[in-house]
Protein backbone atom coordinates (compact mmCIF):
# COMPACT_ATOMS: atom_id res chain seq x y z
CA UNK A 1 0.00 0.00 0.00
CA UNK A 2 2.89 2.53 0.83
CA UNK A 3 4.67 1.77 -2.17
CA UNK A 4 1.56 2.44 -3.87
CA UNK A 5 0.93 5.79 -2.25
CA UNK A 6 4.35 6.89 -3.28
CA UNK A 7 4.51 5.68 -7.12
CA UNK A 8 1.39 7.76 -7.21
CA UNK A 9 3.09 10.64 -5.75
CA UNK A 10 5.75 10.39 -7.89
CA UNK A 11 3.16 10.63 -10.79
CA UNK A 12 2.15 13.85 -9.69
CA UNK A 13 5.26 15.27 -8.87
CA UNK A 14 6.09 14.38 -12.77
CA UNK A 15 3.31 15.43 -14.36
CA UNK A 16 2.93 18.73 -12.29
CA UNK A 17 6.34 19.61 -14.05
CA UNK A 18 5.70 18.64 -17.31
CA UNK A 19 2.74 20.76 -17.47
CA UNK A 20 4.79 23.74 -15.47
CA UNK A 21 7.45 23.93 -18.25
CA UNK A 22 4.52 23.39 -20.87
CA UNK A 23 2.93 26.80 -19.24
CA UNK A 24 6.91 28.00 -19.34
CA UNK A 25 7.13 27.62 -23.39
CA UNK A 26 3.31 28.31 -24.53
CA UNK A 27 2.09 31.42 -22.19
CA UNK A 28 5.12 32.40 -20.23
CA UNK A 29 3.57 35.86 -19.43
CA UNK A 30 1.12 34.77 -17.65
CA UNK A 31 3.60 32.58 -15.42
CA UNK A 32 5.48 35.25 -14.98
CA UNK A 33 2.70 37.66 -13.54
CA UNK A 34 1.58 34.26 -11.75
CA UNK A 35 5.11 33.90 -9.76
CA UNK A 36 5.49 37.77 -8.83
CA UNK A 37 1.87 38.06 -7.67
CA UNK A 38 2.86 34.96 -5.01
CA UNK A 39 5.97 37.03 -4.36
CA UNK A 40 8.36 34.18 -5.10
CA UNK A 41 12.02 35.62 -6.12
CA UNK A 42 12.36 36.33 -9.84
CA UNK A 43 15.79 35.06 -10.52
CA UNK A 44 14.70 31.10 -10.34
CA UNK A 45 11.83 31.65 -12.85
CA UNK A 46 14.26 33.76 -14.93
CA UNK A 47 17.03 30.78 -15.03
CA UNK A 48 14.15 28.07 -15.99
CA UNK A 49 13.08 30.24 -19.43
CA UNK A 50 16.37 30.73 -20.24
CA UNK A 51 16.54 26.63 -19.90
CA UNK A 52 13.23 25.57 -21.17
CA UNK A 53 11.99 28.35 -23.69
CA UNK A 54 14.50 28.57 -26.70
CA UNK A 55 14.03 31.05 -29.11
CA UNK A 56 11.81 30.09 -31.71
CA UNK A 57 13.19 30.42 -35.93
CA UNK A 58 13.03 33.97 -36.94
CA UNK A 59 12.95 35.42 -33.52
CA UNK A 60 15.47 36.17 -30.67
CA UNK A 61 15.10 34.87 -26.63
CA UNK A 62 14.95 37.78 -24.23
CA UNK A 63 16.47 38.52 -21.24
CA UNK A 64 14.15 40.02 -18.11
CA UNK A 65 15.32 42.41 -15.84
CA UNK A 66 13.22 43.13 -12.72
CA UNK A 67 12.74 46.33 -11.63
CA UNK A 68 10.83 48.94 -10.23
CA UNK A 69 9.64 52.23 -11.08
CA UNK A 70 10.82 55.58 -9.22
CA UNK A 71 10.76 59.14 -9.34
CA UNK A 72 13.64 61.05 -8.74
CA UNK A 73 12.47 63.54 -5.68
CA UNK A 74 13.67 67.17 -5.73
CA UNK A 75 14.01 68.45 -2.61
CA UNK A 76 13.36 72.33 -1.47
CA UNK A 77 15.61 73.79 0.93
CA UNK A 78 16.54 77.18 2.24
CA UNK A 79 19.72 79.27 1.68
CA UNK A 80 19.20 81.17 5.28
CA UNK A 81 18.40 80.47 8.70
CA UNK A 82 14.66 82.09 9.72
CA UNK A 83 11.22 80.79 11.09
CA UNK A 84 8.68 79.72 8.43
CA UNK A 85 5.82 82.07 8.56
CA UNK A 86 3.60 80.21 5.81
CA UNK A 87 3.25 76.95 3.73
CA UNK A 88 1.85 77.37 0.62
CA UNK A 89 1.10 73.72 -0.77
CA UNK A 90 0.14 70.26 0.49
CA UNK A 91 1.38 66.83 -0.02
CA UNK A 92 -0.01 66.10 -3.98
CA UNK A 93 -0.14 69.49 -5.55
CA UNK A 94 1.73 70.15 -8.20
CA UNK A 95 4.02 73.40 -8.37
CA UNK A 96 6.07 74.79 -11.49
CA UNK A 97 9.15 75.96 -11.04
CA UNK A 98 10.41 79.14 -9.20
CA UNK A 99 6.62 78.93 -7.22
CA UNK A 100 6.81 80.11 -4.38
CA UNK A 101 5.94 77.70 -1.71
CA UNK A 102 7.46 78.90 1.65
CA UNK A 103 7.66 82.19 3.19
CA UNK A 104 10.14 83.14 5.78
CA UNK A 105 9.37 85.62 8.71
CA UNK A 106 11.10 89.12 7.52
CA UNK A 107 11.35 91.13 10.94
CA UNK A 108 14.86 89.67 11.56
CA UNK A 109 16.22 90.45 8.10
CA UNK A 110 15.08 93.94 8.36
CA UNK A 111 16.40 94.30 11.45
CA UNK A 112 19.85 93.34 10.28
CA UNK A 113 19.59 95.65 7.20
CA UNK A 114 18.69 98.54 9.34
CA UNK A 115 21.62 98.24 11.93
CA UNK A 116 24.26 97.33 8.52
CA UNK A 117 22.92 100.50 6.81
CA UNK A 118 23.24 102.75 10.51
CA UNK A 119 27.08 100.84 10.84
CA UNK A 120 28.05 101.94 6.87
CA UNK A 121 26.62 105.78 7.79
CA UNK A 122 28.66 105.71 11.04
CA UNK A 123 31.36 104.10 9.19
CA UNK A 124 31.69 106.39 6.44
CA UNK A 125 31.64 109.56 9.00
CA UNK A 126 34.28 107.83 10.73
CA UNK A 127 36.38 108.25 7.38
CA UNK A 128 35.76 111.32 6.28
CA UNK A 129 36.90 112.86 9.24
CA UNK A 130 39.80 110.95 9.42
CA UNK A 131 40.89 111.80 5.86
CA UNK A 132 39.66 115.81 6.71
CA UNK A 133 41.65 116.11 9.25
CA UNK A 134 41.61 118.63 12.29
CA UNK A 135 39.36 122.04 11.34
CA UNK A 136 39.69 125.09 13.11
CA UNK A 137 36.45 124.81 15.98
CA UNK A 138 38.11 121.03 16.59
CA UNK A 139 41.42 123.17 17.43
CA UNK A 140 39.80 125.36 19.20
CA UNK A 141 37.70 122.93 21.65
CA UNK A 142 41.07 121.12 22.23
CA UNK A 143 42.87 124.86 23.07
CA UNK A 144 39.87 125.27 25.52
CA UNK A 145 40.62 121.95 27.06
CA UNK A 146 44.37 122.93 27.42
CA UNK A 147 43.21 126.02 29.10
CA UNK A 148 40.70 124.84 31.41
CA UNK A 149 43.43 122.32 32.75
CA UNK A 150 45.94 125.28 32.63
CA UNK A 151 43.23 127.17 35.01
CA UNK A 152 42.90 124.19 37.46
CA UNK A 153 46.60 123.95 38.42
CA UNK A 154 46.53 127.58 38.43
CA UNK A 155 43.92 127.45 41.11
CA UNK A 156 45.41 123.95 42.82
CA UNK A 157 48.47 126.42 43.51
CA UNK A 158 46.82 129.10 44.68
CA UNK A 159 45.28 126.95 47.15
CA UNK A 160 48.20 125.25 48.16
CA UNK A 161 49.74 128.99 48.73
CA UNK A 162 46.68 130.27 50.97
CA UNK A 163 46.72 126.82 52.79
CA UNK A 164 50.56 127.91 53.77
CA UNK A 165 49.67 131.26 53.95
CA UNK A 166 47.14 130.49 56.86
CA UNK A 167 49.51 127.65 58.14
CA UNK A 168 52.31 130.42 58.48
CA UNK A 169 49.58 133.19 59.76
CA UNK A 170 46.37 132.42 61.43
CA UNK A 171 45.63 135.63 62.04
CA UNK A 172 44.72 136.90 58.42
CA UNK A 173 42.03 133.55 58.33
CA UNK A 174 39.10 135.77 58.65
CA UNK A 175 39.58 138.50 56.03
CA UNK A 176 40.69 134.98 53.89
CA UNK A 177 37.06 133.71 54.28
CA UNK A 178 35.32 137.17 53.73
CA UNK A 179 37.48 137.31 50.64
CA UNK A 180 36.85 133.56 49.32
CA UNK A 181 32.58 134.42 50.17
CA UNK A 182 32.99 137.32 48.09
CA UNK A 183 34.40 135.75 45.00
CA UNK A 184 31.86 132.20 45.12
CA UNK A 185 29.11 134.48 43.31
CA UNK A 186 31.22 135.50 40.79
CA UNK A 187 32.19 132.22 39.98
CA UNK A 188 28.51 130.96 39.99
CA UNK A 189 27.45 133.72 37.58
CA UNK A 190 30.42 132.26 35.04
CA UNK A 191 28.69 129.11 35.69
CA UNK A 192 25.01 130.25 34.80
CA UNK A 193 26.61 132.00 31.77
CA UNK A 194 28.39 129.01 30.26
CA UNK A 195 25.10 127.17 30.69
CA UNK A 196 23.36 129.69 29.32
CA UNK A 197 25.57 129.93 26.02
CA UNK A 198 24.93 125.71 25.73
CA UNK A 199 21.36 126.26 25.66
CA UNK A 200 21.25 128.52 23.40
CA UNK A 201 23.98 126.23 20.97
CA UNK A 202 21.38 123.18 21.36
CA UNK A 203 18.28 125.85 20.29
CA UNK A 204 20.36 126.92 17.33
CA UNK A 205 21.19 122.52 16.69
CA UNK A 206 17.26 122.05 16.98
CA UNK A 207 16.73 124.11 13.64
CA UNK A 208 19.86 123.16 12.10
CA UNK A 209 19.38 119.27 12.33
CA UNK A 210 15.84 119.77 10.62
CA UNK A 211 17.44 121.14 7.30
CA UNK A 212 18.79 117.97 5.32
CA UNK A 213 20.81 120.26 2.75
CA UNK A 214 24.35 120.75 2.50
CA UNK A 215 24.47 123.73 4.45
CA UNK A 216 22.15 122.77 7.33
CA UNK A 217 24.86 119.96 7.95
CA UNK A 218 27.49 122.12 8.11
CA UNK A 219 26.30 124.22 10.94
CA UNK A 220 25.22 121.17 12.10
CA UNK A 221 29.23 120.22 12.31
CA UNK A 222 30.12 123.92 13.63
CA UNK A 223 27.40 123.92 16.07
CA UNK A 224 28.65 120.84 17.80
CA UNK A 225 31.85 121.92 17.96
CA UNK A 226 30.81 125.34 19.77
CA UNK A 227 28.76 123.04 22.05
CA UNK A 228 31.77 120.81 22.70
CA UNK A 229 34.00 124.26 23.69
CA UNK A 230 30.67 125.67 25.80
CA UNK A 231 30.94 122.44 27.81
CA UNK A 232 34.67 122.74 28.55
CA UNK A 233 34.40 126.05 29.50
CA UNK A 234 31.63 125.15 31.77
CA UNK A 235 33.94 122.44 33.31
CA UNK A 236 36.27 125.08 34.03
CA UNK A 237 33.83 127.22 35.29
CA UNK A 238 31.98 124.71 37.70
CA UNK A 239 35.47 123.30 38.71
CA UNK A 240 36.70 127.01 40.17
CA UNK A 241 32.91 127.30 41.86
CA UNK A 242 33.76 124.33 43.14
CA UNK A 243 37.27 125.07 44.63
CA UNK A 244 35.83 128.04 45.89
CA UNK A 245 33.89 126.49 48.01
CA UNK A 246 35.97 123.65 49.11
CA UNK A 247 38.31 126.60 49.96
CA UNK A 248 35.69 128.77 52.15
CA UNK A 249 34.81 125.37 53.94
CA UNK A 250 38.10 124.58 54.98
CA UNK A 251 38.40 128.06 55.86
CA UNK A 252 35.78 127.66 58.20
CA UNK A 253 36.68 124.04 59.27
CA UNK A 254 40.34 125.47 59.83
CA UNK A 255 38.61 128.51 62.04
CA UNK A 256 37.01 126.13 64.53
CA UNK A 257 39.73 123.57 64.37
CA UNK A 258 43.89 125.19 63.83
CA UNK A 259 45.23 121.48 63.57
CA UNK A 260 43.57 121.19 59.93
CA UNK A 261 45.47 124.13 58.98
CA UNK A 262 48.38 121.36 58.43
CA UNK A 263 46.20 118.70 56.79
CA UNK A 264 45.12 121.46 54.48
CA UNK A 265 48.25 122.01 53.17
CA UNK A 266 48.91 118.32 52.46
CA UNK A 267 45.45 118.46 50.57
CA UNK A 268 46.79 121.21 48.86
CA UNK A 269 49.91 119.57 47.46
CA UNK A 270 47.77 116.83 46.49
CA UNK A 271 45.83 118.99 44.24
CA UNK A 272 48.96 120.84 42.66
CA UNK A 273 50.07 117.27 41.57
CA UNK A 274 46.45 116.03 40.35
CA UNK A 275 45.75 119.44 38.42
CA UNK A 276 49.81 118.81 36.76
CA UNK A 277 49.01 115.33 35.52
CA UNK A 278 45.76 116.77 34.39
CA UNK A 279 47.53 119.48 32.72
CA UNK A 280 49.71 116.99 30.96
CA UNK A 281 47.12 114.68 29.58
CA UNK A 282 44.87 117.58 27.83
CA UNK A 283 48.54 118.65 26.33
CA UNK A 284 48.83 114.91 24.67
CA UNK A 285 44.78 115.16 23.58
CA UNK A 286 45.80 118.64 22.06
CA UNK A 287 48.69 117.07 20.05
CA UNK A 288 46.70 114.71 19.07
CA UNK A 289 43.32 116.53 17.85
CA UNK A 290 45.48 118.73 16.06
CA UNK A 291 47.60 116.80 14.06
CA UNK A 292 47.64 116.15 10.25
CA UNK A 293 45.50 113.22 9.01
CA UNK A 294 47.95 109.85 9.40
CA UNK A 295 47.72 107.78 6.38
CA UNK A 296 47.29 104.76 8.43
CA UNK A 297 44.30 105.96 10.11
CA UNK A 298 43.03 106.82 6.93
CA UNK A 299 43.22 103.31 5.99
CA UNK A 300 42.11 101.84 8.86
CA UNK A 301 39.16 103.63 8.21
CA UNK A 302 38.39 102.63 4.55
CA UNK A 303 38.81 99.23 5.79
CA UNK A 304 35.88 99.98 8.29
CA UNK A 305 33.96 101.11 5.46
CA UNK A 306 34.48 98.13 3.16
CA UNK A 307 33.57 95.83 6.09
CA UNK A 308 30.62 97.89 7.01
CA UNK A 309 29.43 97.37 3.36
CA UNK A 310 29.78 93.76 3.39
CA UNK A 311 28.03 93.41 6.53
CA UNK A 312 24.81 95.54 4.53
CA UNK A 313 25.64 93.48 1.61
CA UNK A 314 25.19 89.91 3.35
CA UNK A 315 21.98 91.61 5.10
CA UNK A 316 20.54 92.48 1.74
CA UNK A 317 21.60 89.66 0.07
CA UNK A 318 18.79 87.36 2.26
CA UNK A 319 16.06 89.33 1.71
CA UNK A 320 14.30 88.12 -1.22
CA UNK A 321 15.49 84.47 -0.02
CA UNK A 322 12.89 84.67 2.36
CA UNK A 323 10.38 83.37 -0.19
CA UNK A 324 11.14 79.63 -0.82
CA UNK A 325 10.66 78.62 -4.48
CA UNK A 326 10.42 75.14 -5.98
CA UNK A 327 13.78 74.47 -7.67
CA UNK A 328 11.89 72.33 -10.34
CA UNK A 329 8.98 71.55 -11.82
CA UNK A 330 6.87 68.35 -9.46
CA UNK A 331 4.25 66.92 -7.85
CA UNK A 332 4.65 67.27 -3.48
CA UNK A 333 5.33 64.04 -2.22
CA UNK A 334 5.75 64.85 1.44
CA UNK A 335 5.44 68.47 3.06
CA UNK A 336 8.60 68.49 6.32
CA UNK A 337 7.65 71.46 7.65
CA UNK A 338 4.56 73.24 9.18
CA UNK A 339 4.22 77.33 10.10
CA UNK A 340 5.98 78.37 13.31
CA UNK A 341 8.47 75.83 13.09
CA UNK A 342 12.38 77.23 12.44
CA UNK A 343 14.35 76.44 9.46
CA UNK A 344 18.04 75.97 8.86
CA UNK A 345 20.06 76.10 5.63
CA UNK A 346 20.31 73.48 3.65
CA UNK A 347 17.54 71.32 5.63
CA UNK A 348 15.00 69.35 3.36
CA UNK A 349 11.42 71.47 3.78
CA UNK A 350 9.39 69.97 0.69
CA UNK A 351 10.10 67.05 -1.60
CA UNK A 352 8.78 67.02 -4.80
CA UNK A 353 8.91 64.50 -7.87
CA UNK A 354 8.54 65.33 -11.46
CA UNK A 355 6.47 61.89 -12.07
CA UNK A 356 6.19 63.06 -15.88
CA UNK A 357 9.26 61.12 -16.19
CA UNK A 358 10.21 58.32 -14.57
CA UNK A 359 12.93 56.12 -13.74
CA UNK A 360 13.50 52.41 -13.71
CA UNK A 361 16.74 50.61 -12.37
CA UNK A 362 17.23 47.29 -13.72
CA UNK A 363 20.58 45.41 -12.52
CA UNK A 364 21.44 43.50 -15.89
CA UNK A 365 24.12 40.47 -15.70
CA UNK A 366 28.03 40.96 -16.51
CA UNK A 367 27.24 38.12 -19.60
CA UNK A 368 24.46 40.34 -20.89
CA UNK A 369 25.82 44.05 -20.48
CA UNK A 370 27.50 43.94 -23.56
CA UNK A 371 24.30 44.13 -25.31
CA UNK A 372 23.06 47.06 -23.29
CA UNK A 373 24.27 51.00 -24.60
CA UNK A 374 23.94 54.09 -23.43
CA UNK A 375 21.08 56.31 -25.62
CA UNK A 376 19.53 53.02 -26.16
CA UNK A 377 15.41 52.28 -26.49
CA UNK A 378 14.46 49.22 -24.42
CA UNK A 379 11.15 48.06 -24.21
CA UNK A 380 9.43 48.24 -20.69
CA UNK A 381 6.29 46.02 -19.41
CA UNK A 382 4.74 47.37 -16.54
CA UNK A 383 2.33 44.84 -14.28
CA UNK A 384 0.20 46.99 -13.40
CA UNK A 385 -0.86 48.35 -16.99
CA UNK A 386 -0.82 44.38 -18.95
CA UNK A 387 -0.89 44.16 -22.44
CA UNK A 388 0.99 47.87 -22.92
CA UNK A 389 4.17 48.26 -23.72
CA UNK A 390 6.28 51.26 -22.93
CA UNK A 391 10.02 52.82 -24.30
CA UNK A 392 12.77 53.81 -21.98
CA UNK A 393 16.16 54.83 -22.83
CA UNK A 394 19.31 54.35 -21.09
CA UNK A 395 21.00 57.02 -19.59
CA UNK A 396 23.32 55.36 -16.86
CA UNK A 397 25.58 52.17 -16.85
CA UNK A 398 27.83 51.41 -13.68
CA UNK A 399 30.93 51.09 -13.92
CA UNK A 400 31.53 48.38 -11.59
CA UNK A 401 29.77 45.20 -10.98
CA UNK A 402 28.48 44.63 -7.77
CA UNK A 403 26.96 40.99 -6.23
CA UNK A 404 23.42 40.63 -5.20
CA UNK A 405 23.30 40.28 -1.73
CA UNK A 406 21.47 37.22 -1.17
CA UNK A 407 24.32 35.08 -3.76
CA UNK A 408 27.54 33.67 -2.40
CA UNK A 409 30.78 33.30 -4.20
CA UNK A 410 30.40 30.54 -6.17
CA UNK A 411 32.03 29.50 -9.55
CA UNK A 412 28.33 28.72 -10.80
CA UNK A 413 27.11 31.65 -9.06
CA UNK A 414 29.19 34.10 -11.20
CA UNK A 415 26.29 35.35 -13.80
CA UNK A 416 25.13 37.01 -10.70
CA UNK A 417 27.48 39.46 -10.92
CA UNK A 418 25.53 42.53 -11.62
CA UNK A 419 25.89 46.01 -13.10
CA UNK A 420 23.25 48.96 -12.12
CA UNK A 421 21.95 50.11 -15.63
CA UNK A 422 19.06 53.31 -15.29
CA UNK A 423 16.34 54.34 -17.63
CA UNK A 424 14.45 56.85 -18.38
CA UNK A 425 10.54 56.78 -19.89
CA UNK A 426 8.05 59.55 -20.38
CA UNK A 427 4.80 59.62 -18.67
CA UNK A 428 3.03 62.88 -19.46
CA UNK A 429 -0.40 61.05 -18.87
CA UNK A 430 0.83 60.44 -15.79
CA UNK A 431 -0.28 56.43 -15.61
CA UNK A 432 2.80 55.32 -14.08
CA UNK A 433 3.13 56.08 -10.69
CA UNK A 434 6.23 55.53 -8.07
CA UNK A 435 6.49 51.68 -7.01
CA UNK A 436 4.75 49.88 -9.53
CA UNK A 437 7.26 46.99 -10.19
CA UNK A 438 8.56 46.94 -14.03
CA UNK A 439 10.38 44.87 -16.56
CA UNK A 440 12.63 45.96 -19.25
CA UNK A 441 12.95 43.62 -22.11
CA UNK A 442 16.89 42.91 -23.16
CA UNK A 443 16.99 40.95 -26.69
CA UNK A 444 19.84 38.31 -27.00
Amino acid sequence: MFKQLVSILIVILVVGAILFVAALIFIPQEVHQTWLQWGLPPQPLEQLQARFQPAGPGESAQVRLYGTLEARPIHVMSEVRGRAVAVLVEEGDWVEKDQVVIRLDPTDVQAQIAAAEEGLAAAQAAREAAAAGPGPETQRVAQSQVDAARAALANARRNLDYARNVWENPLTLDAQIDQTAALIPVAQAQVDAAQADIHQIDALLVDARTDGSREGKYRVRILEEQRAAAEANLAAAQARLQGLRETLKLLKQTRENPLALLAQVHQAEGGVKVAQAGLQVALAQYAAQTAAPQPEAVAVAEAQVQQAQAALDLARWQQPRLRIPAPASGQVQSRLIEPGEMVEPGQPLITLADTRTMEVWVYVPARDLHRVHLGETLPVEVLAIPGQAFQAQVFYIAPEAQFRPTNVLDPEERGDMVFLVKLRLPNEEGRLKPGMPADVLLRK
